[in-house]
């Protein structure tokens, strides 16, 4: 097929029939609940209201967002303004796809960076430039049930970590005296953000100072053994151990009296258990405070046409008006000071948890590939859903991280040339798509590995659903329907928590195509 229509055809594809408006911005950004998708529309009327003649062409992403995002990014197609965590700053600064903003920022004097938290604004730095602004961040908190506290006889909150283990034993109980547990201490998520904050207060690390991974760090050991040795004594679970999709629903259907989770959590529990009772607390501490904070924020692709018009909406989205609006959200706290003062967010007694928070935390970003991050995923996954030994599994994903790194592919080349990335670690190497599985040619035999972020399943459990870039799902509307023993991370998910089928994406040096045959999934 000709490079032409090819381009025409993905064009109708990513956007609709016919043609986007030339005068508008083009703006999308990730679905995570109701009130950030009408708080974003309200952006866009509000925005358009003050700039007459500049409308807002708004295409949300539903699914796969950085997949979707890093193909739109490569082939030239992104819109004007992108939605985009911190996270992801690294590798895409190293893709060379994100525009500087400095120009930006040293021709308007009245846009006041300085008025950002330091550490936001500067998760979005790299190699001496600026390439995004933060909008909003959460940082990580324990909430607890106080009517269990006080069933319990707990008067104040854990401190240490041996309070923490001392609490969750006093919280398990078997309420309906049957024999049976049926409330448990503490609800922990298998993936790598929730047990770095304990890492970290063990002075352990998961990258060191000099950018190495860090796994054979005693501390990280020790950490997870900590975390590990609740479970095995039976006063804490993972989410799947009680049926729940995650760990705060969990803690709504009253199986926990504590987890751990962010600002987000918030809008769930109000809007699923409205019933549950809740507060939070500052996480308890090891040898030193720590926590992580995920910052979400706006930048503008490299290939715009509409620089300076991306500029206006994104000045906007981030300045201290649209920081009123995002704070009405309570999915995160504003990046802006004078916004959190205003809205005096010190005053309220949940939000200045996660405020208090940032003083400790450090930011959610590392200059790894996806590889390393699978990897990682699956070994904790074997700690915390199999019981495997922690010392050796470490040693295990060390070994196998090591060999993945000596092995070198061209990665960033293909990127640029608008190429999707079929080497290890791409987050667009998507293959061998079967219903309810999504694999990566993810090591350099070809074998597909799975990306492992919900772990082992087995028939009859629910399958966990958390994203902060691809919101929360209702438990009753997706029972995991996946084969014993795969590991599957539901990253390819519909709005409603169905898996995708189909949809293998392939690609060469002359063209994309998108299939949709009924063999691509079997």
């Amino acid at each position: 097929m000709p490079l032409r229509p090819i381009a025409v055809f993905i064009a109708v594809f990513l956007f609709g029939c016919g043609r986007p408006d030339s005068d508008s911005i083009r703006m999308t950004g990730w679905i995570a609940s109701p009130v950030e998708e009408n708080l974003t529309r309200t952006f866009i009327d509000t925005f358009e209201q003050r700039h007459p003649g500049l409308p807002v062409r708004y295409e949300p992403i539903t699914a796969n967002y950085m997949d979707k995002l890093l193909l739109m990014l490569a082939t030239g197609t992104a819109p004007d303004v992108v939605m985009i965590e911190a996270f992801w700053i690294p590798l895409l600064v190293e893709y060379d796809v994100l525009l500087p903003l400095d120009d930006f920022l040293a021709r308007d004097p009245g846009f006041f960076p300085d008025d950002f938290e330091p550490m936001l604004l500067d998760a979005f730095r790299s190699k001496g430039s600026l390439y995004g602004l933060p909008k909003d961040y959460s940082t990580l908190a324990l909430y607890y049930n106080p009517e269990m506290f006080a069933v319990a006889g707990l008067a104040g909150v854990p401190k240490t970590w041996d309070e923490f283990a001392e609490y969750a034993r006093r919280l398990t109980r078997d309420t309906d005296g049957d024999g049976s547990v049926d409330q448990y201490g503490y609800s922990h998520a298998e993936d790598l953000e929730y047990s770095l904050p304990f890492v970290w207060q063990n002075r352990g690390d998961y990258i060191d100072a000099q950018g190495r991974i860090a796994f054979d760090d005693p501390a990280f050991a020790e950490a997870l053994s900590f975390l590990q040795r609740m479970k095995t004594d039976g006063i804490a679970v993972m989410p799947s151990d009680v049926g729940a999709a995650w760990s705060m629903d969990a803690f709504g259907r009253r199986r926990v009296a504590m987890a751990i989770s962010g600002l987000w959590a918030a809008n769930f529990l109000n809007e699923t258990y409205a019933s549950t009772p809740y507060r939070a607390a500052l996480l308890p501490v090891g040898k030193q405070a720590a926590s992580v904070a995920f910052v979400a924020g706006y930048a503008i692709p490299k290939r715009t046409r509409n620089p300076d018009r991306a500029w206006l909406l994104l000045r906007y989205l981030t300045g201290r008006e649209g920081g009123r609006i995002w704070v009405k959200s309570d999915v995160g706290l504003p990046a802006r000071r004078s916004v959190a003062r205003e809205s005096a967010i010190e005053a309220d007694p949940l939000k200045r948890v996660f405020l208090q928070s940032l003083d400790h935390a450090r930011i959610w970003q590392f200059r790894v590939n996806q590889r390393v991050l699978d990897e990682t995923q699956s070994a904790l996954q074997a700690i915390f859903l199999t019981g495997a030994d922690v010392q050796s599994t470490l040693d295990d994903l060390k070994r196998r991280v090591d060999w993945g790194s000596a092995v070198k592919f061209s990665r960033i080349s293909s990127f640029r040339q608008g190429l999707p990335d079929q080497s290890a670690g791409s987050g667009l190497a998507l293959a061998q798509r079967v219903p309810g599985r999504t694999a990566r040619h993810d090591k350099p035999a070809g074998q597909p590995v799975c990306t492992a972020r919900a772990a082992q399943r087995v028939p009859g459990r629910i399958a966990r659903h958390e994203s902060r870039s691809q919101g929360w799902f209702r438990p009753e509307s997706h029972p995991c329907a996946l084969d014993a023993g795969i590991p599957c991370r539901h990253d390819d998910l519909t709005k409603n928590g169905i898996p995708e089928r189909g949809g293998r994406l392939q690609a060469d040096a002359q063209r994309y195509e998108l299939q949709n045959r009924p063999e691509a999934s079997r």
